[in-house]
């Protein structure tokens, strides 16, 4: 992903038999180099049979990125200073993004679409400058953002075009937005694993557990240094992933220990 701004321009006239200026312009130019990988990580890990000791650690992931691409038409008409009889020579156009808002489905935002005109005297020997803003607001829906997702919003100038009559300009520019919309999701990874002086400290071959608020068959599975499977059979669950608050289970030690990742 390449960027880029316009920081600084400066215009000097040349001498007039040569019917031409010097531009000078600074750019400010951010990249980003990115691909994506697939890579397996282990989230948490315990053995019914070993005791084992690891480092947690946490990593932000991008989930549910999303490009998409609009054009707003900006149409205006602004007052220029002079005699009227000045004509364009040249029009830097540059939008700025001053205000965001991010809703479920919706991103808005307002800005700025700053014009310099470069102006040259009835007899093209002498250039001025001056500058005008005109603002402009744009609503776009996108289905996977929240009011939570990070939102990136790049425009260019995909075309302008500038009428002059008089001190009267007619504006037409369309600005080509870009909108990148993503998720952070902090995931849970471990490393450094080893393995410990093995003690049993639950002496009981059956234990009554009732299901509290956030509890899974893995939390408890690995509270008890039992098994997933052990415990769903002995309590005739048929989808591990669903239990229910309140609800009466049979721990027992497992029946097959091996390492549960």
């Amino acid at each position: 992903d390449v960027k880029y701004k316009i920081k600084n321009i400066l215009v000097k006239p040349n001498v007039p038999e040569d019917h031409s200026i010097n531009v000078e312009i600074e750019l400010e130019i951010f990249c980003r180099v990115f691909g994506d990988k697939e890579v397996s990580v282990i989230q948490d890990l315990y053995s019914p049979s070993r005791n084992l000791s690891f480092n947690p650690n946490t990593v932000n992931t991008i989930v549910n990125m999303k490009k998409s691409k609009e054009v707003i038409n900006v149409r205006e008409r602004v007052m220029l200073e002079g005699n009227g009889n000045e004509r364009i020579c040249s029009v830097l156009a540059d939008a700025i993004v001053n205000e965001r808002s991010v809703s479920r489905g919706m991103v808005k935002f307002s800005g700025d679409l700053n014009l310099k005109f470069i102006l040259l005297n009835d007899e093209g020997t002498e250039a001025t400058a001056q500058e005008r803003t005109v603002p402009f607001s744009f609503s776009q829906g996108i289905d996977s953002v929240n009011k939570d997702s990070k939102v990136d919003i790049d425009i260019a100038i995909a075309m302008q075009e500038f009428t002059k009559d008089g001190l009267e300009v007619s504006v037409k520019v369309d600005l080509e937005v870009c909108t990148t919309s993503y998720d952070l999701e902090e995931l849970n990874v471990i490393d450094n694993i080893e393995e410990l002086e093995y003690t049993d400290e639950n002496p009981y071959s059956m234990v009554i557990y009732f299901v509290k608020p956030g509890d899974s068959l893995w939390k408890i599975a690995k509270r008890y240094r039992s098994t997933i499977e052990d415990i769903a059979r002995i309590n005739n669950i048929e989808n591990p992933d669903k239990i229910s608050i309140g609800m009466q289970l049979f721990i027992p030690k497992c029946s097959n220990c091996r390492v549960q990742v």
